[in-house]
């Protein structure tokens, strides 16, 4: 089975104080996350992350390996689809080498990393992208980067950021919900157009 979640911005406190994450400090809200997901999985399931499995600042305080060795502690799949943190990460920290950065995360026990990707659900596929102006122009898309800003409903797709689903991970029944109710009743909501 596969799941889907983004932004969880391992290693770093900023995205609990930004976000107002209801946790003291990182290592409480990676430990609540490993906890959950791995109730919500088997070893043999597929876990997607479409971008900002850490954080990564120059400038700041930034545990990106600890945030990254995460990895090991979850026994479904980990498929990492990188987001703009891991991008300034390989640009800061592997010499701009994406194959660096992907043999790096490959040996920590991630799955597969790919800038963009496709999946199929069902009976539908959808692209896989971090930013959701990168959006397909002709397929559903699944994204982050907004975190709760967007809501998880636009006209091309679906936010699948951690934060808008208390942090538990999006399931493929999730997303066969939200394409129905897309087709039935967002697409159909004149007070929806505009988004």
């Amino acid at each position: 089975m596969n799941f889907f979640s983004s932004d969880l911005h391992f290693g770093n406190d900023q995205a609990l104080k930004v976000d107002a994450r209801p946790f003291k400090n990182i290592r409480q809200f990676e430990k609540y996350v490993v906890k959950l997901w791995n109730k919500q999985t088997t070893k043999n399931d597929n876990i997607w992350i479409i971008g900002d499995f850490v954080d990564y600042h120059k400038n700041q305080d930034c545990n990106w390996q600890r945030g990254l060795a995460m990895v090991k502690k979850l026994k479904a799949n980990v498929h990492l689809i990188i987001g703009n943190n891991e991008e300034k990460l390989i640009k800061a920290s592997f010499d701009g080498s994406f194959d660096k950065f992907m043999e790096y995360c490959l040996k920590l026990g991630f799955k597969t990393i790919a800038k963009d990707g496709y999946v199929k659900n069902k009976k539908e596929e959808f692209y896989m992208t971090h930013k959701p102006i990168n959006h397909h122009k002709s397929m559903l898309t699944l994204f982050g980067h907004s975190h709760r800003s967007m809501g998880v409903y636009k006209s091309f797709g679906f936010n699948i950021g951690c934060d808008l689903n208390h942090f538990r991970l999006f399931t493929e029944q999730d997303l066969h919900n939200f394409v129905k109710l897309k087709s039935e009743y967002w697409d159909e909501d004149e007070n929806l157009k505009l988004i």
